[in-house]
């Protein structure tokens, strides 16, 4: 079953872990790794359940919060291990409730509940996927709940039209993170201020700084008998519903647009309620109190469902980057491991249950055995406690997923809103230095026009060993086979020298690389670092890969077929996607997967400088999980087949300036890895500078994938010239539903664009596989400013499909001239143009979302 492959596909990485990581979690808790354990938990709810929560599975089935918010949680389950099982009962659990017409079976939209709202949620997700007439119209409905919702006088939505002028904690999730997602899918900025409002509201009223902590509720009128006469606050603390508000936040951050101005405040607002939950985590257990300040108190017990709400919601927050890794990952590694020690539960037939749910709690009126909901102490603990409570089993869920993504990641993205957070992510970027020492290659022995490898390793090795300097290549040609750059050294190709790649494979050891976005043991880059620092190739010579359609190149040669080396790609392919462990991933002779030319694995405080590289094998410059990349006033000229001039994948900080490509395929191509190999290693590239760059033939200029299945973010272009009729797009996004990832965050501005084939921007969201698949992708936040061509068919050609997600593509301050033909947009959100001109064919015409003024 693929759900359960992650821990036996992680064996490797644990045991080497990416250089630099400094992960404190560990990687299984009482056996199982944190995804295994919500497939489990997830598995199992859905056999206990069975069919009784559809409209047409059992009588008493009721749409409900709780049902959308274990369907949420099997929806992003099978997000990560791509079951199609979970997402398909997830369908159920909201489609069976409603009609041909739209109506939602049990829902009185009368009743102004906000709690019924929620499964709106689940409900979007399938729309995405699946755009049907009725299940919009069933959006359309729980959109004009929110429209006509009573409100307090500030705005605030009430809690239900029975409990008037009151905003509850347990609301804001009900309601905002549904309505976020809603503006996002439906492309209504103003409910993005709505959504603000509300938790802003709530932190307004309901914020205690003494403790850290959140009343459960607030009463403007102040006259509901649990109300403080004062403040109209609740008395107490209960945990579940500082739970709601935590998820609340991190997850409407999800869809609230980078640049939206109330974006900082809820940030803020996030570290209040982080910092009063870790403060209040029992140290014992790492587990939280049901009356969350009361500690052991008698009568007090730790509850699950709030302890999986904080986890989750802390867990989030680093992995989104809202949260200092350092400061809470220890609150989120304590609380996980208390989860899964006291309180999951594993039967002889291997079902999993969760225990120690609170099974209800609220305010006013009476509960089911009489008692007046007052908010004490003494009411919050005689609710009873129950096991597998969807209140508590969704969280729980969620948490796993969660804390299996900081398991692989080392470190949290950085919040990037825009050009100006350039300056900051640019001054992380220094190339790094070298001892003043010089090791000639031919002191150890290297011969002009004779092979040569063993004598330049050597004079690598000697640098290496007296802690660094350069290794200088002198004028003239040297042959060699593949290479170890190993830390401190600096392979210096000096000007009128060419360092010459000869075609022998046996020159090239198998090693542990990283080829087309999959892991596995292959040929060695021509130049190859493994865990290297303060590494660089420099000097105005040239590497000169010798590869042609008589040698490297001809391994993939589609004019003569059969083509070699895809046996034994669509075997790494497969072997990845069942979960092969990578030392079991063989390659090598006979197998005819090119190597890279320069690969820098797992390694930091990189520079490549001046040189030229001609006739690459494939991929010219590919740093792979290695962070702190400078490429700079580098020649790129190499025509061959998968000839991308530079492709960081899975790499944080990286800076390419003063770069000429003229390729056979992409110029730069940023990448995170491919598919299910991609997943597993959950590493984003980040951070991404690309300034004053020339761009040549190529298919594509700035490129974000294919390979993107880790995400992709936070890329900055500028001051750079494209401009060749062989070159296909300037700025060019490609992914699809087997691919999948987010890529967001991109920026270019300066750039110079002359003819091109195809688009200036390209985002083709069917490239390859297509639709088909469980993993659909995202591209938002898309800023162009100050862009122009002279020679372009279309500005845009644009293609998504329903449930891939493209929003909040912006062009600013640009002209396009001479353009040809319509542009294509298909599945698209947020589009926008202000003070662009287009002109077609010698015609000059404004283009702007909102006409200018007269």
């Amino acid at each position: 079953m693929r759900a359960l492959l992650p821990l036996c596909a992680l064996s490797f990485l644990l045991l080497n872990p990416p250089a630099f990581a400094a992960p404190t979690l560990p990687p299984t808790f009482n056996g199982a790794s944190p995804l295994e354990w919500s497939t489990r938990l997830a598995q199992s709810e859905m056999a206990r359940r069975g069919g009784t929560l559809f409209k047409d599975g059992a009588p008493r089935a009721r749409w409900d919060y709780t049902t959308g918010l274990f369907a949420h949680a099997l929806q992003q389950t099978s997000a990560r291990t791509g079951e199609g099982a979970m997402a398909d009962y997830a369908a159920r659990l909201v489609t069976s409730f409603i009609d041909a017409e739209g109506r939602i079976a049990t829902y009185r939209q009368e009743e102004f509940n906000i709690d019924m709202v929620t499964p709106g949620r689940a409900l979007l997700h399938v729309y995405e996927r699946d755009p049907r007439p009725e299940w919009k119209a069933a959006l359309a409905l729980l959109r004009q709940q929110l429209a006509q919702q009573p409100r307090t006088s500030e705005g605030g939505f009430w809690h239900k039209l029975r409990y008037p002028h009151q905003m509850w904690l347990d609301g804001l999730y009900m309601g905002s993170p549904f309505l976020a997602h809603y503006a996002r899918v439906f492309n209504e900025p103003a409910a993005f201020d709505e959504v603000a409002r509300q938790l802003l509201l709530m932190d307004r009223h309901g914020y205690d700084p003494k403790t850290g902590l959140h009343f459960h509720a607030w009463d403007e009128k102040r006259v509901q008998p649990w109300a403080d006469p004062a403040t109209g606050r609740s008395p107490n603390f209960w945990g579940r519903a500082v739970g709601w508000y935590a998820m609340a936040l991190v997850d409407c951050l999800d869809d609230l647009p980078p640049t939206h101005p109330d974006v900082e405040a809820i940030n803020a607002v996030l570290h209040r309620v982080a910092d009063g939950i870790v403060r209040w985590q029992d140290p014992a257990t790492g587990l939280w109190w049901q009356v969350l300040d009361q500690g052991d108190r008698e009568g007090n017990y730790l509850e699950s469902s709030a302890s999986s709400m904080f986890v989750y919601a802390l867990a989030k927050g680093i992995n989104r980057g809202y949260l200092a890794r350092s400061q809470y990952l220890a609150a989120v590694s304590r609380g996980y491991a208390g989860l899964v020690r006291d309180c999951l539960e594993t039967d002889a037939n291997g079902a999993v249950s969760l225990t120690r749910v609170c099974e209800v709690a609220g305010l006013g009126y009476t509960n089911s055995a009489g008692r007046a909901r007052d908010g004490s102490f003494a009411y919050y603990v005689s609710e009873p406690v129950v096991a597998n409570d969807l209140k508590g089993v969704g969280p729980c869920i969620l948490a796993g997923l969660e804390v299996q993504q900081l398991l692989l990641v080392a470190e949290p993205p950085i919040a990037v809103r825009g050009w100006g957070d350039y300056e900051r992510l640019l001054a992380r970027i220094v190339a790094p230095t070298f001892p003043d020492r010089d090791f000639p290659i031919t002191a150890h022995g290297a011969q002009p026009g004779a092979e040569s490898t063993a004598a330049i390793q050597a004079a690598i090795d000697a640098c290496h060993a007296v802690g660094g300097g350069r290794v200088v290549v002198p004028a003239g040609e040297w042959l060699t086979g593949a290479l170890r750059l190993r830390s401190g050294v600096n392979l210096h190709v000096a000007a009128g020298a060419t360092l010459r790649w000869i075609f022998d494979p046996a020159k090239y050891p198998v090693v542990f690389t990283r080829w087309e976005g999959v892991e596995c043991m292959n040929f060695s880059p021509f130049l190859y670092a493994f865990e290297a620092e303060n590494v660089a190739v420099t000097g105005a010579g040239t590497l000169d890969g010798g590869a042609d359609w008589d040698t490297w190149w001809s391994w993939n040669d589609k004019k003569r077929p059969p083509v070699k080396q895809k046996t034994a790609r669509d075997a790494l392919f497969a072997q990845a996607e069942a979960g092969v462990p990578v030392e079991q991933r063989v390659y090598g002779p006979g197998h005819f997967l090119r190597p890279n030319f320069i690969q820098f694995y797992r390694s930091r405080n990189v520079l490549v400088e001046g040189v030229t590289i001609v006739r690459s094998p494939m991929w010219e410059i590919h740093p792979v999980l290695s962070r702190n990349i400078t490429v700079r006033g580098v020649t790129i000229i190499s025509k061959g087949t998968n000839n991308d001039g530079c492709n960081p994948e899975s790499c944080t900080d990286v800076l390419i300036e003063d770069t000429l490509f003229d390729t056979g395929d992409d110029c730069i191509a940023i990448k995170s890895g491919r598919n299910a190999d991609g997943r597993r290693l959950a590493t984003p590239t980040e951070n991404v500078i690309i300034r004053r760059c020339t761009m040549k033939d190529g298919h594509g200029g700035v490129v974000l994938g294919s390979e993107c299945s880790g995400g992709i973010r936070n890329v900055f272009v500028e001051d750079c010239t494209m401009d060749s009729p062989n070159l296909d797009r300037a700025l060019r996004f490609k992914s699809n539903a087997v691919r999948g990832g987010v890529l967001e965050n991109v920026f270019m501005r300066n750039v110079r664009i002359g003819r091109v084939a195809e688009a200036v921007v390209t985002i083709d969201l069917l490239y390859e596989e297509g639709a088909t698949g469980a993993f659909p992708p995202t591209v938002r936040n898309v800023q162009l400013e100050r862009v122009t061509s002279t020679a372009s068919p279309r500005v845009l050609f644009i293609r998504g499909f329903p449930g891939a997600t493209i929003d909040g593509i912006r062009v600013s301050d640009s002209a396009f001239s001479d353009v040809s033909a319509a542009d294509v947009v298909i599945g698209a959100g947020r589009i926008s143009f202000d003070n662009v001109r287009v002109g077609p064919a010698g015609e000059a015409r404004p283009l702007n979302t909102v006409a200018p003024p007269k």
